[in-house]
């Protein structure tokens, strides 16, 4: 396997296409992951695709692989026509193996029910290791990957070629596939971390090896990044990728994928505006991720970043103080942003502050010092943060605010 890490540093190639391009793959990669117990239906696909659309979270779909047969195909078409009969701002893209014909029908037979200009996303692994290991014939794949290509265009579809665990490939041969795929019209190669190995430094390497050696020479080919998030480094990775030139990125919803998962979409909306890449209103990121979450099954926890509900709150002592008077100092964006809100709790490495800030949140009255340091110390001698009902009693009030 090559380790992009020690690649040779070379100059930046490109600059930064904004806004990039958002590729949602939750209805395709991400079904592939173990989170998911129970696949949500084709009327929850549905409301989600409406959701994002209109949300602007997402630009284009991964929609499925048609080749798992008739009734995966059936649901595929049901939701590309949804989308097309509700005007929505989506453009789609169904996947298949790249060396497989079979596959590449069942992305044709979806276009032609459909009526749908569909992207077809050809991904074969073209290194000679993966070869070696499945006892392939590396030239003989190749050739078919060629030979489907040009039949994908032919046929009407547009084709993003992607080169399967580009991250480990050896550049000689990565670049190889890349040239063959651009030869034969392509219009996009997706540049994947399969085994979510990368790290900023080896996709910054790897981006620029491949503008500098493929892109360079297609200037007309797109290119896009897929993470996974095998060693949580996968939302820093699509950032290193946008700033290098990529023009589109994968995410799924809530991260969901193989192993640990893809890039988390709702993570990677907040990161992208926050550093002007992608312009989008978030307003309503907290809502939407819930939507998500109760058709994934797959729930939010308590300090997640970005839309997690503890994610914004503190019991720092230091930290509460400046609350008071300037959330910017310590919070990298304003929650009220993504329609969270921030809290204070009580604990026992808070100050007085924290006490002031908590009773506020609880509505209750102007409490003095002497009961605002009573509040303080039992949270010192109690070993934990406190809850609403404890607060209460300390002060000697009812169990409503007062």
């Amino acid at each position: 396997m090559y380790n992009w890490q020690n690649h040779e540093h070379i100059p930046a190639v490109r600059t930064p296409k904004i806004p990039v391009e958002i590729d949602n793959e939750t209805w395709r990669d991400g079904m592939q992951g173990s989170q998911v117990i129970k696949h949500p239906t084709v009327e929850q696909k549905a409301e989600y695709l409406r959701q994002t659309a209109t949300l602007g979270f997402s630009d284009h779909f991964d929609i499925g692989f048609p080749a798992s047969g008739p009734r995966h195909i059936a649901e595929i078409v049901t939701l590309i026509d949804f989308s097309k009969s509700r005007k929505l701002p989506l453009t789609f893209s169904a996947a298949g193996r790249g060396a497989a014909a079979g596959d590449l029908r069942a992305i044709l037979e979806v276009a032609e029910k459909t009526g749908e200009p569909l992207e077809a996303d050809l991904f074969l692994d073209v290194s000679s290791m993966r070869a070696d290991v499945e006892k392939w014939d590396r030239n003989e794949k190749l050739e078919q990957l060629r030979e489907n290509i040009m039949f994908a265009k032919k046929s009407g579809l547009t084709v993003m070629f992607v080169p399967e665990r580009a991250s480990d490939t050896k550049p000689e041969e990565l670049f190889e596939a890349c040239k063959i795929a651009a030869d034969a019209g392509v219009e996009r190669i997706g540049i994947a971390d399969t085994r979510g190995i990368l790290t900023p430094v080896s996709t910054q390497r790897l981006f620029r090896a491949v503008f500098e050696n493929v892109g360079s020479k297609y200037p007309d080919v797109k290119f896009d990044f897929h993470g996974h998030n095998d060693l949580n480094m996968g939302l820093a990775n699509c950032v290193v990728a946008a700033v290098e030139g990529a023009e589109r990125l994968h995410a799924t919803s809530r991260g969901i994928g193989e192993r640990a998962g893809n890039v988390p979409l709702e993570q990677l909306v907040v990161v992208l505006n926050l550093n002007g890449i992608r312009p989008s209103d978030t307003s309503r990121l907290h809502e939407f991720a819930e939507m998500a979450s109760n058709i994934l099954s797959v729930p939010i926890s308590s300090h997640e970043p970005i839309i997690g509900p503890e994610s914004s709150t503190t019991a720092s002592g230091i930290h509460a103080s400046t609350y008071a008077k300037d959330q910017d100092v310590y919070l990298p964006f304003n929650p009220s942003g993504v329609g969270l809100e921030t809290h204070v709790r009580v604990g026992p490495l808070s100050s007085i502050a924290n006490v002031y800030a908590f009773c506020k949140e609880l509505e209750i009255r102007e409490i003095t010092e002497e009961e605002a340091v009573s509040v303080l110390n039992y949270a010192k001698n109690n070993g934990g943060l406190l809850i609403r009902e404890e607060v209460f009693n300390i002060l000697g009030l009812k169990g409503i605010a007062a």
